[in-house]
């Protein structure tokens, strides 16, 4: 080769090496040699990931590869590829190989290869290119994904046992990190040709539990015995929602088996396999992550009838096992389809929750069993909903029928089920669920045209269900009725509202031209509290009434628009001349908004002919000419007044100076209090014209104008413009930014105080010499805590007690100093303002004071009428009033700023500048709590102790148990139950005397939820009882007591008059003891026993005092 064409060959080969490397390496290994890619790779710049094609199992390939993995950031697989059952199978075997030679290497050269082999593993996705997630678009390639991921690493996992089984080489803990790093969200498994004995070492690997999703079922005996030793490793036992819809037979066979044999397991080893199997399957959307509702609620159902069948046909116990997937997995409501389904295993069904749930239908049959059947479901429901797509007309016999076997009922055997399916039906959105969008839209006319097809009913059968009825429209109807009168009979409506306990808005979608229609419509008024949305017919009401209308005829419609009208739409003038008649006729003064599209001069003189007194009028800026004119032409015969009016401006043709004019020539007619140009864009210098104005009270600038005005006002110089200006503005300047020299200027030229916003205002520190002189001329808003303290400090300085009153009267009689430092000139100078004020809060929360300083601020607690401050200052003070020369005063003087309440919580003081192991509790010293008992045992009145967030010894709180009987007591359950402890501990004597003040101190209500109650626990509150005279609630609710622990407070139960039991653990041998101590005692009222392993119901049933279901 000439030396020209070598320069040639080389420039040709070594643009590819210059030019950008691919994102990603494809490579097919068994055709290219991995000594180029390895020199290719190191001329990158950045690691690159490099994905096989294919591979080769030749040794000196897999090892030179090996010498690549430095440059590589991720090492990935063709999924296409790997679609080959042979080349799956292979890649496994390629990796093992990797593996193997990674670890030889390491052994005899030192490199850390294993180590940088599985980084390169370390990646979500594992082996693919491609981190897919549940949003993914295409379901079915998610699907394969997991299948397959999950079959690769089994199967990965699989050939190195079998390599190190036949080489004795150790490769599987190299193999770990991919396991622990790169495993599926969830294990997905199909076909379960694998070994569970695999599965079940490869879920060991896992740092955490993982769901388990299998897309067959298990069917040989030993496969499913061995996947239940997987069990404590798994989160939650799936199914395939594919398997579930099209496969339930199978599922349900399976899920049996697996009870079965964990049953048998469970027997024959002692481990508890049934409580692990029901853990795995407790999960609200069981048997599968992403199954809809009404799908789950058909499984569960079609589960239990299996399993009962079953039964039946083996002899074998198998629902005990399952209930607990009743209990804890059932959905959040019953979504059925009672024409397929019996509603008697629905009844089975409910009766194994803890608690009782909706059950919304979505199709039934009017079929009398099932109807009588379903009857039988209500004590087990919470609500009775249908789906928002059901036959109307359907639905409505539905219900017919219901009430009508639960009035048959009701007479043959006494039972209450019409009180039952009222009650069930008594929710504010039936009988659709509330957090369906739009129901409202729909709500309204289902009960209407219930209440229609009831009365047709009666009409032809004869038979009375309107009574029953009622309840429903009394405690169900919506909070708004929207109504279309174009479609709806508006006798029905006025029959329906009279039906309602309260009156409810009504918000109109749709209007009819029919008369009689609107009379009828008219008729309802009296029971409707607002008319909503009807603005656009009122002018056709108003032309209904007539010329001879009267006020009585008028009062029930200006009543339900809340004595607001808004004119919008076009306005003929014999429109305006009819509703000028009939808002004449108001028995209250109106809130009119005229803001017609067109309406003619004539029209509003007609409107405004009879009209004399306004609460308010809103007029656009167009309009307020065309009122000059119409007013005009009265000749004084006729003045109309209105307490506030205001103008928008719409019309960006008008000039300021036009509209200003216009308005001024308006006000001079009209009686006006308060002119409001809020929403009016008006400049500064066109509306001075209006602040000289006679008779004019108040006016309401824009903040955009108002802090233009200020500017005006004061470069003006004038001072009746000044005068005029915070006489119109009510001297209200809070909306402002305000300079001093502006505020300076402003001070002079008024009488009475005006309000300035001082953190809009640039008043700084520098000012307050000049400023403390003129606090009783202004009302100064928001002053920050380090503000009031330079007040009160320049105050005291110049020994002026005349402006402390100024001063107060700017923070209204409230001094916030929280979260400042004080020293001894700060001390003096709050001691300084105290001495001169006779009624003053005063607020300290996280306030420091030198101690030195505390015992002088006692004496003048009598000049506050509210004393606030954070535990530590609180305790302080308590201290101090303790060592005073005349604790008692010191004392009664305390606990009367603070209102008689010692509150040592944290959330009443929580201060955002300590660190979160020392904010939530405090600790109570012995020393403490013989202070605190010392100053209550002399307090004159029973003080509130909040001891929440607080810990105590049990030597110190002896000290304050003979306080108890002085004071209403509120501490956290944990110190509840030591209390309880310390009382148990004592002698009989002491022990009955502590109880009784307990008892006292907590106002007879003993609130134990939620706390973890140990035997012990148990003993001490059973000598509580045993001593007390009686208790108005035992709260034990959430506390996880047990038969035994129930045992023990058994003898005792009586002592209360409402007992919670609600989700513990106990079964039907204590509740019926339980009952049999309510029986014999009359004062036991209530006893809550829901949530607990209740099999039998039998004995409660129609006692009232038992809630249970």
């Amino acid at each position: 080769m000439s030396v020209k064409q070598a320069e040639v060959s080389y420039q040709h080969y070594s643009q590819y090496i210059i030019s950008p490397s691919p994102e990603v390496w494809r490579i097919n290994l068994s055709e290219r040699k991995s000594s180029i890619l390895l020199e290719v790779l190191k001329l990158q710049t950045e690691k690159k990931p490099v994905e096989l094609i294919d591979w080769t199992h030749e040794e000196s390939e897999v090892r030179g590869f090996l010498q690549c993995l430095p440059y590589i950031s991720q090492l990935r697989f063709c999924k296409d590829t790997l679609k080959k059952e042979s080349k799956m199978k292979s890649s496994s075997q390629f990796l093992g190989n990797l593996f193997t030679a990674a670890s030889e290497r390491d052994t005899d050269t030192g490199d850390k290869y294993t180590e940088i082999l599985t980084s390169v593993f370390n990646y979500t996705s594992f082996p693919w290119d491609r981190d897919y997630d549940d949003d993914d678009d295409d379901d079915d390639d998610y699907f394969d994904y997991q299948n397959e991921k999950c079959e690769f690493l089994l199967d990965l996992y699989s050939h190195v046992k079998n390599y190190e089984s036949e080489t004795g080489k150790s490769v599987l803990p190299a193999l770990q990190s991919i396991y622990h790093q790169s495993s599926p969200e969830v294990w997905t498994l199909y076909g379960f040709g694998l070994q569970s004995s695999i599965l079940l070492e490869v879920l060991k690997l896992q740092t955490e539990k993982k769901p388990v999703e299998l897309q067959s079922c298990l069917d040989e005996e030993s496969e499913v015995r061995g996947f239940l030793q997987c069990l404590p490793y798994i989160s939650q036992l799936r199914l395939s929602s594919f398997l579930c819809k099209h496969e339930p037979e199978e599922c349900f066979q399976f899920l049996v088996n697996l009870f079965v044999s964990a049953s048998e397991c469970e027997t024959n080893t002692g481990e508890k396999y049934t409580k692990l199997l029901t853990s795995v399957c407790n999960y609200t959307s069981f048997p599968c992550d992403d199954l809809i509702l009404s799908v789950q609620c058909d499984f569960l159902l079609d589960l239990y009838s299996h399993v009962k069948n079953y039964e039946s046909e083996t002899g074998r116990s198998v629902l005990p096992a399952i209930q607990s997937i009743y209990h804890q997995s059932s959905p959040k409501f019953w979504r059925r389809n009672l024409s397929k389904r019996k509603s008697s295993i629905l009844l089975e069904v409910l009766k194994l929750q803890t608690e009782k749930k909706p059950v919304e239908l979505i199709d039934w049959t009017h079929e009398e069993s099932e109807v009588r059947g379903f009857l039988q479901c209500l004590p087990y429901i919470s609500q009775l909903r249908f789906a928002l797509s059901v036959d109307q007309d359907n639905c409505f016999q539905f219900l017919v029928n219901l009430f009508t076997a639960a009035s048959e009922f009701d007479t043959n055997t006494e039972e209450k089920y019409t009180e039952l399916l009222t009650s069930v039906c008594n929710y504010t959105s039936f009988p659709f669920d509330e957090d369906v969008s739009d129901y409202q839209l729909v709500q309204c006319d289902f009960l209407l045209d219930l209440y229609s097809h009831v009365k047709n009913y009666e009409s032809e059968t004869g038979r009375s269900v309107l009574p029953a009825l009622q309840s429903i429209y009394h405690q169900s109807s919506p909070e708004v009725w929207t109504i279309k009168l174009s479609k709806r009979k508006s006798s029905i409506l006025l029959e329906v509202l009279k039906l309602q306990t309260e009156k409810k808005p009504v918000e109109l979608r749709a209007w009819t031209h029919e008369e009689s229609e609107v009379r009828g419509f008219l008729q309802c008024l009296p029971y409707i509290s607002e008319l909503r949305n009807a603005e656009r017919y009122i002018p056709s009401v108003c032309k209904l009434f007539g010329s001879k209308v009267k006020r009585d005829q008028v009062t029930p419609l200006l009543q339900a628009l809340m004595f607001t009208v808004t004119l919008s739409r076009k306005l003929p003038s014999s429109t305006c001349r009819c509703v000028g008649r009939v808002l004449s006729l108001s028995p209250s003064k109106l809130n009119l908004t005229l803001k017609p599209r067109a309406i003619s001069l004539r029209g509003v003189r007609s409107l405004f002919r009879h009209i004399t007194h306004l609460q308010r009028l809103s007029l656009e800026d167009r309009m307020v000419r065309m009122m000059v004119r119409a007013l005009r032409s009265f000749n004084g015969h006729s003045l109309l007044n209105t307490d506030e009016l205001s103008v928008v401006t719409k019309d960006s043709k008008l000039t300021h100076s036009r509209i200003v004019s216009s308005l001024s020539s308006l006000l001079r007619r009209l009686s006006v209090r308060c002119l409001d140009l809020t929403e009016c864009k008006l400049e500064a210098v066109s509306v001075t014209a209006l602040l000289c104005l006679q008779g004019l009270q108040t006016i309401r600038f824009s903040t955009e104008t108002l802090q233009q005005l200020v500017s005006v006002v004061c470069e003006a110089q004038d001072d009746e413009l000044t005068r005029c200006f915070l006489e119109k503005v009510s001297k209200d300047l809070t909306s402002c930014s305000l300079t001093w020299k502006e505020i300076q200027y402003l001070l002079p030229h008024q009488a009475v105080r005006f309000n300035v916003d001082l953190k809009k205002s640039q008043i700084s520190l520098a000012n307050i010499r000049e400023l403390v002189p003129q606090l009783d001329r202004i009302q100064l808003k928001r002053l920050s805590p380090s503000f009031i303290l330079t007040i009160i400090v320049e105050i005291y300085e110049s020994r002026s007690p005349q402006y402390v009153s100024g001063l107060l009267r700017s923070v209204k009689n409230s001094i916030n100093l929280k979260d400042r430092v004080l020293d001894s000139v700060q001390c003096a100078a709050l001691r300084f303002t105290l001495q001169h004020c006779n009624t003053v809060k005063l607020n300290l929360f996280w306030t420091s004071i030198p101690d030195e300083e505390l015992k002088s601020f006692l004496p003048l607690l009598n000049r506050l009428t509210q004393l606030s401050v954070d535990r530590q200052l609180l305790l302080k003070l308590l201290h101090c009033c303790s060592s005073s020369d005349d604790q008692q005063e010191a004392a009664d003087l305390l606990l009367s700023a603070l209102h008689d309440r010692l509150d040592f919580s944290c959330c009443s003081s929580l201060d955002l500048t300590v660190t979160e192991e020392n904010q939530n509790y405090l600790n109570l010293t012995y020393e403490d709590c013989k202070m605190i008992s010392s100053v209550l045992q002399r307090a004159k009145s029973v003080v509130k102790l909040v001891l929440e967030d607080c810990k105590v010894s049990d030597t110190a709180l002896k000290q304050l148990l003979p306080i108890l009987s002085q004071v209403q007591l509120s501490c956290s359950k944990d110190l509840l139950l030591q209390v309880l402890g310390c009382i148990s501990k004592g002698t009989k004597r002491s022990s009955v005397r502590w109880t009784g003040a307990l008892s006292q101190a907590l106002g007879e209500e003993l609130d134990l939820s939620h706390t973890q109650m140990d035997q012990r626990a148990c003993e001490q509150l059973a000598v509580f009882l045993e001593y007390c005279d009686g208790l108005t609630e035992l709260d034990l609710s959430h506390c996880k007591l047990t038969d035994q622990y129930m045992e023990t407070l058994l003898p005792h139960l009586h002592k209360t008059q409402t007992l919670g039991l609600s989700h513990n653990i106990i079964t039907d041998e204590i509740t019926n003891r339980i009952h049999r101590v309510v029986s014999t005692h009359n004062n036991i009222q209530t006893v809550r026993l829901f949530g607990n392993k209740i099999k039998d119901r039998k004995l409660f049933t129609g006692d009232k005092r038992f809630e249970i279901w």
